[in-house]
């Protein structure tokens, strides 16, 4: 139960070494999906709001202030509600060897 900071569980969604037992730790799927979620949703709002309001960077000022928004509120949600549990362990690599026939034989 020690304590991580909010700005590395929102950085390090994959994957973040715990400070105490140096175990590997990353946000569940859960948390990840509500903050895609409410991001999408702050995002919606802001182009909404913000469509139509003229001048010459009209097309432009709907997209950036959706972006900015969804950005904010989903890292912001992950740094204050993040649910963080241990990382499984990854599969070790298998070298298989490459099948040879000689020299200067090619296959399709």
């Amino acid at each position: 139960m020690t304590r991580i900071p909010a700005g590395d569980a929102a950085a390090y969604t994959g994957g973040l070494e715990c400070p105490g037992c140096k175990g590997r730790l990353e946000v569940s799927v859960g948390s990840r999906i509500l903050a895609t979620t409410l991001g999408l949703a702050a995002g919606a709002m802001a182009w909404s709001f913000s469509w139509g309001s003229g001048g010459a960077l009209d097309w432009l000022l709907p997209i950036l202030y959706a972006y900015l928004a969804f950005s904010v509120v989903s890292a912001l949600y992950l740094m204050f509600t993040a649910d963080l549990r241990s990382k499984p362990a990854e599969p070790m690599a298998v070298r298989t060897p490459i099948a040879s026939h000689g020299p200067g034989v090619a296959h399709h």
